[in-house]
């Protein structure tokens, strides 16, 4: 049987804002970060889901729940759900990293396997731990729906994993903004992406506001 899966990338938060490599580090939702899980909600709100997942994140717990309480679920929190590990610049601003080493963010930009920097996690690991846990749990939700939240980075790197794509390429394709939903199929051990990356989805809700 087939588990349709729907993978949303967090909301906006302080630290998007402040430009830093936010990492496991937890930051407040800004006003806009807010406005977009009410878009997402009524995105999604009409999809029975069967469980739902996170990060330990209180930036992607606060994105699905929501969801959970229109769905009377618990938000199951999994820390292979979380972001890279960026090391000893976890949590960081990306013009103070660039003082040190201007060269990381040249490396980030092409999705390197690793940036450069000292203990970060590797895109491999990140992939690895990702595509293990959400093939876990989709063999557990079989014939059901489930949604994740998660991380820009994670989910690009297990989407990159999923299709066999290096991770030098075709960055923009897979980049993930905030609130982007993308929609999967798990079915005989393998996945189908439905929904890449859509964050178009958000222009109805703020038409339908200033009307």
């Amino acid at each position: 049987m087939k588990t349709r899966i729907f993978i949303v990338r967090h909301t906006e938060t302080v630290g998007n804002i402040e430009k830093r490599l936010t990492g496991r580090q937890d930051y407040a939702l800004t006003k806009k970060g807010e406005k977009l899980v009410v878009y997402l909600t009524k995105e999604l709100q009409n999809i029975k889901f069967n469980a739902i997942y996170s990060s330990t994140s209180g930036r992607a717990v606060a994105t699905v729940e929501p969801l959970a309480k229109l769905n009377n679920l618990p938000v199951i929190q999994s820390e292979n759900l979380c972001e890279m590990y960026f090391g000893d610049y976890d949590g960081w601003k990306w013009e103070d990293v660039n003082k040190i080493q201007p060269e990381i963010k040249a490396n980030q930009n092409r999705i390197n396997e690793i940036y450069g920097i000292p203990h970060q996690e590797t895109m491999q690991a990140v992939a690895e731990r990702m595509y293990k846990y959400i093939t876990k749990i989709s063999k557990e939700n079989q014939g059901n729906t489930i949604l994740i939240g998660s991380h820009g980075v994670a989910i690009e790197a297990f989407l990159r994993k999923i299709v066999d794509l290096p991770f030098t390429y075709e960055r923009e394709k897979f980049c993930q903004h905030n609130v982007a939903i993308n929609e999967l199929n798990f079915e005989n051990e393998k996945f189908e992406i439905v929904r890449l990356a859509d964050v178009d989805y958000l222009n109805k809700y703020k038409e339908e506001e200033r009307e």
